[in-house]
């Protein structure tokens, strides 16, 4: 082998070492994005449109998880909310003295949270906790939460929850701004509604003003009153 073969094929030794074909070079598994489905009233009023809602969500890519009932813990809350790209939370709200509370799930003789049930942030009534507003701004910090990009609140006043979540980071979040109450099944079928727009393309904005296009317009629901609904954030959010 002559010199000019030589350094040719010792070029091309080292082209192969340090800059493998394409083909060769390890690709990093794709990380599939999360959704968490939590329904705090399940026993009491299951949740329509489930299979729907999560069918739709998975074929759009995410991998969906479903918890409800005294599974959504205090703790859970607090320390796994970040985990998930896209939160959808199905509840119930309940007025004590001055201050509102969500159903959360967790049963109250399942805590050790006891000496702050009735006090602040959390209270039990019918065996269930309930959190107030106050507790998630004590529990997340600025910035404490910014992975999770959307979150659906599906109970009436669940604005107040919105406005601490994007405080703590949330991009966007889908909301309830009047106190009035409608039946459990609305808001399922308005949280189907909206994953159903949502995972086709629209942006939030256009889910919400599709949904209630729909709800007015198009679809054979009886008369129920329908919530206000809006967003805080991002109203250009897409998820797909």
């Amino acid at each position: 082998m002559g010199m000019l073969q030589r350094a040719i094929f010792f070029a091309l030794v080292v082209l192969a070492v340090f800059y493998p074909p394409a083909s060769s070079m390890p690709i990093s598994p794709k990380i599939q994005p999360r959704v968490l489905i939590l329904s705090s009233t399940q026993n009491q009023y299951p949740m329509l449109y489930l299979n729907k809602v999560s069918t739709e969500l998975k074929d759009a890519g995410y991998n969906v998880t479903f918890l409800s009932g005294s599974s959504i813990t205090v703790s859970f809350i607090a320390t796994q909310l970040d985990q998930y790209d896209i939160l959808i939370w199905r509840t119930d709200m309940y007025v004590l003295g001055n201050t509102t509370y969500w159903y959360l799930g967790e049963q109250g003789n399942q805590t050790s949270y006891s000496e702050a049930i009735g006090i602040g942030p959390i209270e039990v009534t019918n065996g269930m906790l309930g959190v107030s507003a106050g507790f998630f701004s004590k529990t997340f910090a600025p910035n404490s939460l910014t992975h999770l990009k959307l979150a659906i609140l599906a109970s009436s006043m669940s604005i107040t929850i919105a406005q601490t979540l994007i405080a703590a980071g949330v991009k966007t979040t889908i909301d309830f701004y009047q106190s009035l109450t409608a039946p459990a099944s609305l808001f399922d079928w308005v949280t189907w509604s909206l994953v159903g727009y949502l995972t086709t393309g629209s942006t939030v904005s256009d889910s919400i003003y599709k949904t209630i296009y729909n709800y007015e317009y198009v679809s054979s629901l009886d008369d129920s009153y329908l919530p206000p609904i809006s967003f805080l954030g991002n109203g250009n959010l897409q998820i797909v």
